[in-house]
């Protein structure tokens, strides 16, 4: 456990944030350098990506609010930087409140082409340098497992934890898990982003991926159940992941994806059988 990666002076440098932070400037550094590649990098695209990353930030804190509000109720009688560096985010929370923010920047900008496919290499990127913060500096990792690949803490590192179930046992690297499906991610996204034909379909396509996994792995990240045998962020990834699949659905049915058919030849190619 590194959850302090430097102290310099009166700075103490946090593990998390740190690479939280990283992740969010090479993020930003990749959605430019596409926007830049593209030539539609302009004044109202900046405008759009400051919202965006202001929603993802509120988004973040507001998505898991009502699994933290007896920290919310100190409000006034603790600092409001105490508050809110205790009652918890979500990454889940920062990619809809990012998205939601873009979509009405966008509206109240009258800003008509999509943009979202470029966020759909600097997501993951992103995701990976963060998920590796997360993984030195938060517990559990997991739950428990018997798995040869289950990683020991040692338990100093446990006990500054308030809640730390399965710390005692070998856990699975939950971390690591999305650190891996990200890497895939990004490999199929350089490789094959070219085939999905619609505009802002490739980051719905990645969306609906990490969606699906992150469901799954949850049961193995040591969340709290909250209802119906789901954490907190499964809770709130099934309407959403329920939105993304009727998007495809609705694709489907429109036959979006569907490649033209070829063009008919010229009366001159019938008649000299394609010979010039």
């Amino acid at each position: 456990m590194l959850p302090i990666l430097a102290e310099l002076g009166p700075l103490r440098l946090v593990t998390h944030d740190v690479f939280t932070i990283f992740g969010l400037l090479a993020g930003l550094a990749i959605y430019y350098r596409e926007l830049r590649r593209r030539g539609i990098l302009d004044e109202r695209i900046v405008l759009v990506s400051i919202a965006v990353v202001v929603g993802g930030a509120a988004g973040a804190r507001l998505i898991t609010a009502w699994e933290h509000l007896d920290y919310y109720r100190l409000l006034g009688e603790a600092p409001f930087t105490w508050v809110i560096e205790h009652s918890g985010k979500s990454l889940i929370g920062a990619i809809a409140g990012g998205y939601l923010a873009g979509v009405l920047a966008k509206r109240a900008l009258r800003y008509r082409r999509s943009t979202g496919d470029f966020y759909a290499l600097a997501i993951p990127v992103a995701i990976i340098i963060g998920r590796i913060g997360c993984f030195l500096s938060e517990l559990p990792l997991g739950t428990p497992t018997d798995l040869p690949w289950g990683i020991r803490v040692d338990p100093s590192a446990a006990a500054a934890f308030v809640r730390c179930p399965g710390c005692d046992l070998p856990m699975h690297p939950s971390m690591l898990y999305e650190i891996g499906f990200n890497v895939l991610a990004v490999v199929a996204i350089l490789r094959w982003r070219r085939r999905i034909p619609v505009p802002g379909d490739l980051l719905k396509a990645y969306l609906l991926a990490a969606g699906c996994f992150r469901f799954v792995v949850e049961f193995v990240r040591g969340n709290e159940v909250q209802a119906l045998g789901l954490t907190g962020p499964q809770i709130v990834l099934v309407p959403l992941v329920a939105l993304l699949v009727l998007h495809f659905v609705r694709q489907a049915r429109v036959g979006a994806w569907r490649l033209p058919p070829a063009p008919a030849p010229l009366r001159s190619e019938l008649v000299t059988g394609g010979v010039p």
